[in-house]
């Protein structure tokens, strides 16, 4: 009868924009979270022609498994 928090997955208009304007590469980096909540956060980042880093992307995931596969967003 719980209800479970798993995925969230989130990016801004300008991010979006923006991304139009990057070079043809994406990275994704992430980081633990500790505390109360548990889980690992997903960003995803570009490079603009100015090589300037554009965030495009954020996640909250369980962890870094396959399950969580943070490319699966990316296609969307």
């Amino acid at each position: 009868g719980n209800i479970i928090f798993k995925r969230l997955f989130w990016t801004f208009k300008p991010c979006i924009d923006g991304f139009a304007f990057c070079k043809p590469i994406v990275q994704v980096d992430g980081t633990f979270l500790y505390g109360k909540y548990k889980g690992t956060l997903l960003v995803v980042v570009a490079q603009d022609g100015r090589n300037n880093i554009i965030p495009i992307a954020f996640a909250v995931v369980e962890g870094e498994t396959s399950d969580a596969c943070f490319f699966s967003f990316l296609r969307t």
